[in-house]
């Protein structure tokens, strides 16, 4: 899970919330709902915001999560700050492997990724097998429960990211300074070319930070 940072609204959204009536995939949405999707990608670093694979902007390979549920919260369905990119999170499989929006249906969650005054009370760790907790307890309990992140597939690419940063440090002669640990976690939160974050970025941006306390 990364902190999202949003940015303005597509002004294809602003103009539709106008119109009489609008509700999210009401009629005319199709191009509106197409700009939010782009935008959302962008802002996340084409990562879907609960477990951080790669979501890219088309209905096939991403969702448009409301934090707030539409079922729930009719009044913000149309609220930018609400929603988020998701990927589809096994959708069409048991529903025992489903993950992330897919998981979560209508269900509540303590804690919205794109709300700032959020960001420091998730208190999200990793830890070196690819499990994710918080030190609340409740949201805790919510990302396993409602959003399912610690389903084993999902656990095994954390893993995998976790194993890759310390392998790297490892071929470092001698201990890593803190230039070097500064400089691999500048290339893990760096956005390529094409506007992407690594997948599971997350991961290693969390352990890097660890590594930094230690060596003060």
């Amino acid at each position: 899970m990364i902190p999202v940072i949003k940015s303005h609204e597509p002004q294809s959204l602003q103009h539709y919330r106008l119109q009489s009536g609008a509700v999210f995939d009401g009629q005319d949405f199709t191009p509106v709902k197409q700009d939010i999707r782009e935008q959302l990608v962008a802002e996340q670093g084409y990562l879907c915001a609960y477990c951080m694979s790669r979501i890219e902007a088309d209905d096939h390979q991403m969702k448009v999560e409301h934090w707030h549920s539409r079922k729930k919260y009719p009044e913000e369905q149309l609220s930018y700050a609400n929603l988020l990119g998701c990927c589809c999170g096994n959708e069409g499989s048991p529903y025992s492997q489903a993950h992330c929006d897919t998981k979560k249906r209508d269900d509540d969650l303590l804690f919205n990724l794109a709300e700032p005054s959020h960001h420091s009370r998730m208190k999200i760790h990793y830890l070196g097998d690819g499990t994710v907790k918080s030190e609340d307890a409740l949201f805790d309990r919510q990302l396993n429960e409602i959003l399912n992140l610690n389903y084993s597939l999902l656990m095994d690419n954390r893993k995998s990211v976790w194993s890759s940063v310390t392998k790297t440090l490892s071929r470092i002669t001698g201990k890593a300074t803190r230039v070097q640990i500064e400089e691999l976690l500048l290339k893990w939160r760096r956005k390529d070319g094409e506007g992407k974050l690594k997948e599971y970025s997350g991961v290693a941006i969390y352990y890097l930070n660890k590594k930094l306390q230690r060596v003060g």
